[in-house]
């Protein structure tokens, strides 16, 4: 039998619920040790099936890794378990204080129970927050940059990560296609240098052009200088913007800068990311701008008064 199974929580609404020993490996708790804190701690507090299986929802897996931290720091596991009790209480209360921050750890925690549906469901949920900036901004990028850093710390795994990469790209192409303008006063030619893999940072800056009636057309991760040469043939841009978040070779960033440079010949281009600070004087030198969108408001203020 799977060890993975739907049902149906107290709010009727499908989930994906894990067995123990599915548990068991994802938390590194051994079953036995569950089993223990249920009975004297009430940490956490699993459904049954029929035949009285436990079945460990999104939360419950968080608390059980909250309380495995905590007694990996040396606290006795009833004072874990009350303190994770507690937590339970405050982040409860957060999530009608903070709506933001409660959904970028739901989605957070879906991501590290490996829970598809509900990361779906918390992404639907955030989608209802506020405008497109602020549910990028607010809810998206942070759970983004927390799925990374879980994932540089070993916690979460390649497939988690990229399953996170997925759908909450996926989420930010949504937003960007509801507020494109129709129709636009000019084009934003947005893409990743050749060797980045990483093009979720673009659709910020697409909502952010989207501002100024100007549509943002995204060539994506891994973009050689050739493709954005012919892009700009063919779109005539305002501008070119280009995402370094990965360090690379001195002779490479040369290589690609230049490349872009001639690609864009004439038309504005700007370099943001991680690395946008060690390809400051490249940039500079072949005629780019280095820094964030905001470096480039003369020219668009410049072109909605036109």
């Amino acid at each position: 039998m799977s060890s993975r199974v739907r049902a149906r929580d107290e709010g009727r609404e499908e989930t994906t619920r894990f067995r123990i020993q599915a548990v068991a490996e994802m938390t590194g708790t051994p079953a036995a040790t569950l089993r223990a804190w249920e009975r004297r701690y009430g940490v956490p507090s699993p459904a049954r099936t029929a035949s009285a299986y436990r079945l460990y929802s999104a939360d419950d897996i968080r608390l059980i890794h909250k309380m495995r931290e905590l007694c990996d720091q040396g606290i006795a596991a009833a004072e874990a378990a009350r303190l994770v009790k507690r937590m339970a209480v405050e982040v409860h209360r957060a999530a009608a204080e903070d709506p933001l921050g409660e959904a970028v750890r739901a989605v957070v925690d879906a991501v590290r129970a490996f829970d598809v549906r509900a990361l779906e469901r918390a992404l639907e949920r955030a989608m209802l927050l506020g405008s497109a900036q602020t549910i990028y901004g607010s809810v998206l990028a942070p759970a983004m940059r927390r799925i990374g850093d879980l994932w540089h710390g070993g916690v979460v795994s390649v497939a988690q990560e990229h399953m996170a990469s997925e759908l909450i790209g996926g989420a930010a192409r949504d937003l960007l296609r509801l507020v494109t303008p129709t129709p636009s006063i000019a084009v934003a030619l947005l893409a990743c240098f050749a060797d980045e893999d990483h093009a979720f940072p673009l659709y910020g800056v697409g909502l952010s052009v989207a501002r100024w009636q100007v549509r943002a057309v995204i060539l994506g991760q891994r973009t050689p200088p050739a493709a954005v040469g012919h892009a700009v043939a063919e779109l005539r841009p305002l501008f070119v913007g280009l995402s370094a978040t990965v360090a690379m070779p001195a002779y490479r960033a040369r290589e690609l800068v230049e490349g872009y440079a001639s690609a864009c010949g004439d038309t504005p281009w700007i370099v943001g990311g991680a690395q946008r600070g060690a390809l400051t004087r490249l940039v500079a030198d072949a005629g780019g701008v280095v820094g964030e969108l905001e470096a480039l408001r003369p020219l668009l203020t410049a072109t909605l008064r036109g």
